[in-house]
C-alpha cells in the first residue's frame, strides 16, 4: 500500500483536520485510538488537545472497513518502518528534529558536544567531564601511531578494539560514576576516530586542530558535531540498544555502532555527493548537473530525503554555514531549474562544510559518525532503564520436510 505521507515525516494533524481527512466523526477517531490504530500526540500548547500523525491517518483511510475493524499486522515491522519502540530521547516533530524537547537547530547554536551529551545521557555535565583525560595501554598509543594514514573508520574500529577492556561501562552504574563513565567512552571514542591520545580540551577543537582548521571555522565545527550527536533510532541505535538489552557494557554498544561506519546508507553516499559537487564547481549550474544526472536515468545524490519532506533542517543549517565561509552551494540550490525547491540532505550539508572548510576529504564521514556516541550511549541508557530483554522472532516459510502421514 502507498502512503500518501512518509512516515516519520513528523506532520501532525488536529482532531478537526484528522477526522476530516479520514471521513468521520470525532468520536471514531478517539476510537481508533484506544483499539490502538492511531497515535495521540500531546500538543505542548494546548494541553487538553493531541494531535495525529499524517501517515497513520493516511493508512486508516486507505485500508478497507475490514482493516479499520482490528489492528494492522505487523508483519514486517522492520522492514516497513513501523513504529518499533517508543524514545524519549529525538524525534521528527512536524518536520522538526526535537531533542529531550528542544528544537536542535537553534540549541545546537548555542551548546558543545559535551553540553548536548549531558542533556542526552539525563547527567551533569560536570560530573560527566570535570575529570582527567582517559589513560589508555600503551599498546594504543603505538597503534595510533601507526595508523595515522589508515581509513578513519578502520582504524576507529581497531583502536576501540584495544580500549574497550580499559574503559568502566558496565550495568552496575549510577549517578556520577555513570556520568563520569559516560565522558571517558565519549573522549576515548573520539580519540579512536582521530588516532589521537584523549584529551580534556573541547571536543570540538581537537577535531578542529586535528584537521588544521581555521579559527573561524571552529564554531562551524562545533556546530556540524552538535547536530550529527543523535540520529533518532534508526539502525544505528536500535544495535546499540540490543547490546544494552543482553546488559552489554556501554563500550559493546559503541562498538556495534561502528560498524555503521562502513555502510553505504548510513552515511556512505558521501562520495557520490563529492562528485556532484566536482561538477557543480566545474559548470557553476545545478540546472546542467541535474539534465546530466537525468540523461543518465540517475538522481542526484544528497538531495531529499524520505523522512524530510520539506527539508531536513541539520542540512539548511549547515548549508547556511558553509555559506558563511564561502561556499556556492546554496546559491546552487537556489537556482534550480523548474524553480522548485531542491531539499539538501545531511550528506550535502557535511560535504558543503568540508569543502568550505577546506579538510580532509573523509571529514563528512567522521563528522557524522563521531559525535554519535552521544546518542549511541543515550540509546543504551534508555534500552537499560527500561529493564527489557530484546527479542527478534522469525517467522519460518521455507520448504517443509515430507513426514509420514498419520493413519
Amino acid at each position: 500500500m502507498t502512503l500518501s505521507t512518509p512516515r516519520y515525516s513528523g506532520e501532525l494533524l488536529s482532531a478537526d483536520q484528522a477526522a476530516a481527512r479520514l471521513g468521520v466523526r470525532k468520536a471514531t477517531l478517539y476510537a481508533y485510538v484506544s483499539r490502538g490504530l492511531l497515535t495521540a500526540v500531546a500538543d505542548p500548547g494546548h494541553t487538553r488537545e493531541s494531535r495525529y500523525p499524517v501517515w497513520e491517518v493516511d493508512r486508516l483511510r486507505q485500508g478497507s472497513r475490514a482493516s479499520r475493524r482490528a489492528a494492522p499486522p505487523l508483519p514486517g515491522t522492520l522492514f516497513d518502518g513501523l513504529p518499533l519502540l517508543d524514545t524519549a530521547l529525538t524525534g521528527v516533530v512536524e518536520g522538526d528534529i526535537v531533542v529531550r524537547g528542544r528544537s536542535l537547530v537553534p540549541w545546537a547554536r548555542q551548546v558543545s558536544l559535551e553540553q548536548a551529551a549531558a542533556v542526552l545521557w539525563n547527567v551533569r555535565a560536570e560530573a560527566a567531564f570535570s575529570g582527567p583525560a582517559p589513560l589508555l595501554p600503551e599498546a594504543w598509543y603505538r597503534t595510533a601511531e601507526g595508523l595515522q594514514d589508515a581509513d578513519p573508520a578502520s582504524r576507529a574500529v581497531a583502536l576501540w578494539g584495544l580500549a574497550m577492556p580499559h574503559l568502566n561501562g558496565g550495568v552496575h552504574l549510577q549517578g556520577d560514576e555513570l556520568a563520569a563513565a559516560l565522558g571517558q567512552h565519549l573522549r576515548v571514542f573520539v580519540g579512536c576516530w582521530l588516532a589521537q591520545a584523549p584529551d580534556v580540551a573541547p571536543l570540538h577543537l581537537q577535531v578542529a586542530h586535528a584537521w588544521r582548521v581555521h579559527e573561524a571555522g571552529h564554531d562551524a565545527v562545533r556546530l556540524a558535531l552538535v547536530l550529527c550527536a543523535d540520529v533518532m533510532t534508526n539502525l544505528m541505535g536500535l544495535s546499540a540498544r540490543m547490546i544494552a538489552s543482553v546488559q552489554g557494557s556501554l563500550a559493546a554498544c559503541l562498538l556495534a555502532s561502528l560498524t555503521y561506519g562502513f555502510a553505504r546508507l548510513s552515511g556512505g553516499e558521501f562520495e557520490a555527493v563529492e562528485a556532484l559537487f566536482d561538477e557543480l564547481e566545474d559548470t557553476g549550474s545545478l540546472a546542467q548537473v541535474a539534465a546530466s544526472y537525468r540523461a543518465r536515468g540517475e538522481t542526484l545524490p544528497g538531495i531529499h530525503h524520505q523522512l524530510f519532506p520539506h527539508g531536513d533542517p541539520r542540512a539548511a543549517a549547515l548549508v547556511q554555514t558553509a555559506a558563511e565561509l564561502g561556499s556556492n552551494a546554496a546559491d546552487w540550490l537556489a537556482n534550480a531549474a523548474d524553480g522548485s525547491p531542491l531539499h539538501p540532505t545531511l550528506d550535502f550539508g557535511l560535504v558543503a562544510l568540508r569543502r568550505a572548510l577546506k579538510v580532509p576529504r573523509q571529514a563528512p564521514l567522521m563528522l557524522a559518525h563521531l559525535p554519535r556516541a552521544a546518542g549511541t550511549l543515550a540509546q543504551a541508557l534508555e534500552q537499560r532503564a527500561q529493564g527489557r530483554r530484546m527479542w527478534v522472532q522469525a517467522r519460518y516459510v521455507g520448504p517443509v520436510p515430507a513426514r509420514a502421514v498419520s493413519r
